[in-house]
């Protein structure tokens, strides 16, 4: 019994240490993430197209099955990136599928493997898979309950040559909130690279309320932000076509 209350103690006292932690050495996530160029956008509200863009006149009533291109999500050049006040990290995809019409695009969902998360700023190895064994845990992301969540994306709306206005849903724990991000575009007739802008959600939406200055009291030393940003690369590639 004392050995288990020992365990644990050690536990809280990493996890406290983490948390507390404010000033990280950042390190490369993926070669393809450190080839992107993070850049500040200005914060703008938008009325939104529907997901089929109006000014090419697209509905779901005049497309045709048969015409549009189904691009998958190649799972290992893909990452979604995460950020907070004292901690970065990635989360791997599990899959995804992007359909096209008259090279726009009208359909797009992707899954996310939860227990893929990981830290990339602790160097100690302990510390890290503390922080990792939290995150997973049913006071953060619950991965045994919900080892998936998923980006659904709803409207589009063109900006200008290449870049978008993409909002979405976003499913994590079971809970659906939708989401809106700036990305820029790059396709050809068989492969289609997604570079999103940094954007932010607020994790208490999604049920991620401990440490949160909005609904725990106690010792400031204890909490963190709220605010999550979020970047995504994703590459996909027509189907049937192999690299």
């Amino acid at each position: 019994m004392k050995t288990k209350l020992s365990i644990l103690s050690i536990s809280i006292v990493l996890i406290l240490v983490i948390i507390s932690c404010s000033s990280p050495k950042k390190k490369n996530i993926e070669k393809t993430v450190t080839n992107v160029v993070e850049t500040k956008t200005t914060v703008k509200t938008y009325e939104f197209d529907s997901l089929f863009i109006k000014d090419n006149e697209m509905s779901t009533k005049n497309i045709k099955k048969e015409n549009i291109k189904y691009f998958n999500l190649n799972a290992e050049k893909s990452l979604l990136t995460w950020f907070c006040v004292t901690h970065t990290g990635y989360v791997k995809f599990k899959g995804g599928q992007v359909g096209m019409a008259d090279d726009k695009i009208v359909s797009g969902e992707f899954e996310i493997a939860m227990d893929s998360i990981r830290d990339t700023d602790i160097d100690y190895d302990l510390m890290r898979i503390v922080l990792e064994n939290t995150l997973k845990s049913d006071s953060f992301f619950n991965v045994k309950l919900h080892p998936t969540s998923i980006i659904k994306l709803t409207h589009i709306k063109t900006l200008e040559s290449g870049r978008y206005l993409i909002g979405g849903n976003l499913e994590v724990n079971g809970i659906s909130n939708r989401i809106s991000f700036q990305t820029q575009i790059i396709q050809n007739d068989s492969s289609i690279l997604v570079l999103t802008d940094r954007f932010y959600i607020d994790r208490t939406k999604w049920g991620v309320t401990i440490y949160s200055r909005n609904f725990e009291q106690t010792d400031d030393s204890f909490l963190f932000t709220d605010s999550v940003s979020i970047k995504v690369v994703a590459v996909l590639t027509k189907k049937n076509i192999i690299f």
